[in-house]
């Protein structure tokens, strides 16, 4: 092989000796880079799922079952487990964690972005047969733009499930929009709701967060509780019910990520990936 390329080999060989000669600090400045680049990498995903875990802690709250919100706990402990490992800079293993929060919230969110377009369809299909058939302006324009919030979700949706598998993260991004969307769409049929289905007639003097609430109190007596839990949770707020976040954070229970979470999150032995990390140099 030399023989044929016999200049390329002379001067691979007279370059071999350079290779050991590079300085030592050049070396640690490119190690130091990667390390860089990793950090970063983690923090900007610790911030994206912090903020994804929060916008939907609502939705689980007020209207979550308990395998939905067992599953929610899950996320957040992958995303505790993911800072651990950052602040004791285990950078490969707390990227794994950070990279797993995103696919488990990717498909989190996917559930419950399917399950409330379901509910807001619902509501503005039975709710469009009141409008319909009145004169009252405010309700026919509350409708339109129930079913274009509606509409947008959907859009949002399509373009998360198209999204690639591998971008777990933007997807969520998507998958978030389409619930901020579902949740302006449901905020119309509370309106219409108040105008419809109140036990007493409503007198709404603005659309402010705290007259809307005072008037289903008024008004729809007998389905307040309800109605006020929607509200809420239109403005990513909790009403009468256990704050999952905020529960979990106090309580973490991390030892359960050694089990696996059914057929969606395998477990993994912590004590192991510990003492391989406190072998490391």
């Amino acid at each position: 092989m030399c023989g044929i390329f016999s200049g390329k080999c002379k001067t691979i060989l007279a370059l071999l000796p350079l290779l050991f000669l590079l300085p030592e600090k050049e070396i640690h400045a490119d190690l130091d880079s990667n390390r860089a680049t990793a950090l970063l990498r983690i923090e900007h995903g610790l911030k994206e799922n912090e903020f994804h875990l929060k916008a939907i802690n609502s939705s689980i709250s007020n209207f979550g079952t308990p395998e939905e919100k067992a599953f929610y706990k899950r996320c957040i402990q992958h995303h505790i487990e993911t800072f651990t490992l950052y602040l004791q800079f285990d950078l490969p293993h707390s990227y794994d964690e950070m990279r797993q929060t995103q696919r488990l919230l990717a498909r989190l969110y996917s559930g419950t972005v399917e399950n409330f377009r379901l509910k807001v369809r619902q509501e503005l299909d039975i709710l469009s047969k009141y409008a319909l058939r009145t004169s009252d302006a405010e309700a026919r324009h509350h409708l339109e733009m129930g079913y274009r919030e509606l509409g947008a979700a959907i859009a949002k949706k399509t373009i998360a499930e198209n999204t690639r598998p591998y971008l777990p993260g933007i997807k969520t991004q998507y998958l978030y929009e389409s619930l901020k969307l579902l949740k302006q769409s449901r905020k119309y049929t509370v309106l219409l709701s108040l105008k419809f289905l109140s036990d007493f007639q409503p007198d709404l003097q603005s659309f402010e967060f705290e007259e809307i609430y005072n008037e289903i109190n008024r008004a729809m007596f007998t389905k307040a509780d309800r109605y006020a839990r929607i509200h809420f949770d239109n403005n990513f707020m909790i009403f009468n019910a256990e704050n999952q976040y905020e529960s979990t954070w106090e309580n973490p229970a991390l030892e359960e990520l050694e089990k696996s979470f059914g057929d969606i999150d395998p477990g993994f032995d912590r004590k192991r990936r510990q003492a391989k990390r406190s072998l490391t140099p």
